[in-house]
């Protein structure tokens, strides 16, 4: 036992260097994005310590009542430690991240064996899916987290291993944390999982240990304060907040409709990568599970539990997910990964005891798939290599409208053949990391060695996620307006004023960076059109006109345009009452006023190009 120990202790260090090194070290890097989940959620942090308001949330000035409030408390504590960067935005998802893999070793740990739970912890640590999606500011880390303590804590009641009081009742306290986090999902998840495993189980006649009554105390008096003080102070708050953001959302009415829904087709093909490599396995997940309801009631053995709780867990979220159409994308089913992983983790060490018969073949795939990934890798790399690296990686681009990015993985679709010549290097990494592990792995699993080919896929992971980080990075000029926002704020005076063509979702992070509310010119399907109408909100919405008559005011205004729309813009305003002032990932900064004497306007500069360019055209017939 005490070796046992002292090894569990070694394995969770292990682990916990691992998922802070891969999930903390990488948050300094690199600027926030302006998708509407990352440096516009940032801005509601930000605001928020900036107000000392910590019920009623705000965006641009404007009430923002579509998300609950603990991500952004968390954010804004994180900004009151460690200032308002990019580390501190990610900090709180990072330590979920970490609480997640320590917690999956404990679970699995705890009812499989210790190579189990190791297993699924590896597999939470260094999925595809996992890093992705915990590199903007979304909850999902954060209410997962929470979910999974919520069923750890249940099954070792129910189990019997820990007192009914300690158990059910922190059941009930996280489950207040994920309705504060990820609103009314944090508990309509975990109770249907709960009810669906005493229902499989045959356990309603345990129903009084679970403390019904004292629970749901402990969860209304953590839960409901925030919902009553919003309320109060938000007139309408309720409709907006429970029936439009998220009642008509499932529905696919929610107004404005500035979201998508991924066809359930590829939402379900792409657990595959998002659970990459451990994906591979799920045939030996699905052996270490019981499709009898006859022996769901018989198996009482506290491992028996866990597996139809884990079954159970999984399965509503993505039943769930898969019967509501209305709004469905990537990472919605993250809050069923851990459950996933830890069922992955198991079907591989029980694969290993008894040799089982997919566990070979799956390695081969993965080791003919690395092979395959590097020949189409260095196909591509070699392609480029007459290719020179853009000093502004947007002009290797296919860049959208703002618009357009209404599913998460969309920016992937911008990729063109020349933009692999700016991610020659995490291409190569990325490669070799998956050749050299997944290679070596095969060769150990076909020797008949334990745990080292498990270990291995890990470490090819880990260079493949840093590969990911590095190509994150090369690409957030044209994902982050940071750039742009320390060039407006080089000339910026107290006085200006700073105006974005379209939604806030065109670039948050110039409001974010510059310390400053922005304008909102011609936005139309904007979230934040609800809060604008109480009467004590800013005016941020401008039309034509109005936006006219403050561009040709005497105060000083800069316009920021996404590059599809820059065309549009010299249209609708003055030729001459136009000054350019940066250009930069494929969005550009006007300003009414020369940002330099002498300073020509767009149109008059245009047009000396114009004329230049046919001044050289007629000398070159001449001569």
């Amino acid at each position: 036992m005490r070796n046992l120990k002292v090894g569990s202790l070694g394995i969770a260090l292990c682990l916990l260097i691992l998922s802070a090194g891969l999930y903390i070290g990488t948050a300094w890097t690199p600027a926030l994005d302006d998708e509407d989940v990352d440096a516009a959620h940032a801005l509601v942090s930000q605001e928020m310590l900036q107000r000392h308001d910590f019920v009623v949330m705000y965006m641009d000035g404007v009430r923002y009542l579509i998300r609950p409030p603990m991500h952004f408390w968390l954010v804004a504590a994180s900004y009151k430690l460690f200032g308002e960067n990019e580390f501190a935005t990610r900090l709180p998802v990072g330590l979920a991240m970490v609480g997640l893999v320590l917690l999956t070793f404990e679970f699995g740990r705890r009812f499989f064996g210790r190579r189990a739970g190791f297993y699924g912890a590896l597999a939470v640590a260094t999925s595809v899916g996992m890093f992705i999606f915990t590199r903007n500011m979304i909850p999902e880390a954060i209410y997962t987290l929470a979910f999974e303590g919520i069923f750890y804590l249940f099954l070792r009641a129910w189990t019997g291993s820990l007192d009914s009081r300690i158990g059910y009742w922190g059941a009930a306290a996280l489950c207040a944390v994920a309705v504060l986090t990820r609103a009314l999902i944090g508990l309509l998840f975990p109770a249907c999982a709960i009810v669906a495993f005493i229902t499989m189980t045959g356990g309603w006649h345990r129903w009084r240990e679970l403390r019904l009554f004292s629970s749901a105390a402990i969860f209304l008096a953590l839960a409901a304060p925030w919902h009553i003080l919003a309320g109060l102070r938000t007139p309408g708050f309720f409709w907006a907040f429970f029936i439009n953001e998220h009642l008509n959302r499932a529905l696919g009415t929610r107004l404005p409709h500035d979201y998508g829904a991924v066809p359930l087709w590829a939402w379900w093909s792409a657990h595959l990568v998002w659970l990459f490599p451990w994906s591979f396995f799920v045939p030996l997940a699905f052996r270490e599970l019981s499709f009898s309801p006859r022996s769901w009631r018989e198996e009482t053995a506290p491992d028996m539990q866990a597996r139809t709780l884990l079954m159970a867990w999984a399965g509503v979220i993505l039943v769930f997910f898969t019967l509501e159409s209305g709004s469905r994308l990537e990472y919605y089913s993250f809050g069923a990964w851990p459950a996933i992983a830890m069922l992955l983790g198991l079907g591989i060490a029980r694969a290993e005891e008894s040799d089982g018969a997919w566990l070979r073949p799956a390695q081969r795939v993965l080791a003919g798939l690395s092979v395959l990934l590097a020949a189409v890798a260095g196909y591509f790399v070699w392609g480029s290599m007459h290719i020179q690296a853009a000093s502004d990686v947007s002009q290797h681009l296919e860049m959208r409208s703002p618009e357009a990015y209404l599913t998460s993985m969309v920016h992937l679709l911008d990729l063109t053949p020349a933009s692999v010549a700016d991610l020659r290097l995490p291409i190569i990494l990325s490669a070799i990391s998956l050749l050299v592990a997944f290679v070596t792995a095969w060769i150990l699993r076909e020797r008949g060695i334990r745990l080292f080919p498990s270990i291995a896929l890990a470490l090819g992971m880990v260079g493949f996620i840093l590969a990911a980080h590095i190509a994150h990075d090369v690409l957030n000029p044209t994902l982050s307006s940071r750039s742009l926002a320390m060039e407006i704020k080089k000339t910026l005076r107290p006085d200006d004023q700073i105006a974005l063509y379209g939604d806030i979702r065109v670039a948050p992070g110039i409001a974010f960076y510059s310390h400053r509310d922005v304008l909102l010119y011609n936005a139309t399907g904007s979230n934040l059109e609800f809060g604008s109408h109480y009467p004590d909100a800013p005016k941020r919405f401008f039309d034509d006109q109005d936006f006219r008559r403050l561009w040709n005011s005497k105060g000083r205004v800069y316009l920021v345009v996404p590059v599809e729309h820059k065309d549009e813009v010299l249209e609708r305003l003055p030729e001459n009452s136009m000054w350019l002032l940066a250009e930069t990932g494929g969005k550009t900064a006007f300003v009414n006023q020369p940002p330099e004497p002498g300073n020509l306007p767009v149109a008059s500069a245009s047009a000396m190009a114009a004329a230049s360019t046919e001044d050289r055209s007629k000398l070159g017939t001449l001569r």
